[in-house]
């Protein structure tokens, strides 16, 4: 997995990989076309299998498809779903299945497997579906296919023998859809503490004379990444660079935004080690979040671990409960979406003295390193 590694799918690696030093057997299956990977894996027939630390991988060959094609990633579940079905699930004699899908549309197989092998289905949450494409992707919740993924997550939801959740607050959420409690254990997202060995430590962080903000991560809708270039505009006449590493839908806007601002750049996504050597030069990390609903149920985003593990001080422009950035005491939250607010906290961090930068870097790696590594959040999956 790390070959294809862009911080894509690289969860379920790490896990497996750590679970398996405690001597569990695991099988992970996954599609082989996923437009967040830098590249596709090989496969040869149906099922493709790869032992790793004792467990395997299997690759479920798939058609690939355009990243910005909304119908191309749909056939693509419905494929990777109905081939599911085909899998020897039997000859790998599990204890139970866990299936973690953004979308849900897994969980049939699930379902499925939960009834056939009658081991218990504990179903992962990475996103909230479908309340994600209708706030975010502005979706009428009268389309069919919403209709269609609203019926299945109440499904999931009750068929579910337990939850895993990224976002602390989902249980709200699950409570609100069936009326009911069940088991949800929140176990966030996580770094892999062992990559900072993998990259050159020496930087020239504070070298330059100028200031670097970084933003690596998607451009996607609820990402609202244009404040960021508003304010990136509104500090054109200092000595401040604005870098964005990252692609997707919003990208191609966003550059058109930047066009007459050099001091705006950005750079095409990399492998995760190449993220952490870029962070490591700058002076400070930007996250933000667009002001929806979906998110009072909290985030779990790769980003937040990824600043910290640079020791970068953070700026977040959200609305959200608990903010990693606020728990951590590593930087600045500012309102989602205002960009005067968001340019006032640039020159703040700027304005700081390197000691200052540093401690709050040091707040973020401490809080990283204490709650959110694989080693740590592996051993709630037992």
């Amino acid at each position: 997995m790390p070959e294809y590694n862009t911080g894509a799918g690289e969860r379920h690696y790490y896990i497996a990989s750590k679970l398996a030093e405690l001597e569990y057997d695991f099988t992970i299956v996954s599609g082989s076309v996923n437009h967040l990977f830098i590249k596709n894996p090989e496969t040869s027939g149906l099922f493709s299998e790869e032992s790793f630390h004792g467990g395997r991988f299997i690759w479920v060959k798939l058609r690939n498809y355009k990243p910005e094609s909304l119908y191309g990633r749909l056939f693509s579940w419905f494929e990777f779903l109905f081939k599911l079905f085909s899998l020897p699930v039997r000859k790998y004699k599990p204890d139970l299945v866990l299936v973690s899908s953004m979308s849900l549309w897994s969980s049939w197989y699930g379902i499925y497997i939960k009834r056939r092998l009658r081991i218990p289905f504990v179903l992962e949450i990475r996103d909230i579906w479908p309340m994600t494409p209708v706030q975010v992707g502005g979706i009428s919740k009268f389309n069919p296919f919403i209709i269609i993924f609203g019926f299945l997550e109440k499904l999931a939801y009750y068929q579910a023998d337990a939850f895993i959740s990224l976002m602390p607050g989902f249980y709200k959420h699950l409570t609100k859809t069936i009326k009911r409690t069940k088991c949800v254990h929140w176990i966030p997202n996580a770094i892999e503490r062992n990559l900072l060995c993998e990259v050159a430590q020496k930087t020239n962080r504070h070298c330059n004379g100028k200031f670097t903000i970084v933003y690596a991560g998607a451009l996607g809708y609820a990402n609202a990444m244009e404040c960021f270039i508003k304010a990136a505009i509104l500090l054109a006449s200092y000595e401040i660079d604005f870098l964005i590493i990252g692609d997707g839908p919003e990208r191609a806007k966003l550059e058109v935004m930047a066009f007459d601002y050099p001091k705006i750049k950005f750079v095409n996504k990399v492998k995760k080690t190449e993220v952490l050597k870029v962070l490591l030069n700058a002076d400070a990390g930007f996250i933000s979040w667009g002001n929806y609903e979906l998110y009072n149920y909290g985030v779990s985003a790769n980003k937040y671990n990824d600043y910290m593990l640079a020791k970068l001080p953070i700026i977040s422009s959200s609305n959200i409960p608990d903010d990693p950035v606020v728990l951590a005491g590593c930087g600045i939250q500012v309102p989602s979406g205002d960009a005067n607010k968001i340019a006032e906290a640039i020159l703040n961090l700027a304005s700081l003295s390197v000691n200052e930068r540093e401690k709050l870097g040091e707040n973020g790696y401490s809080y990283v390193m204490s709650n959110n590594t694989y080693e740590k959040i592996s051993k709630q999956y037992e």
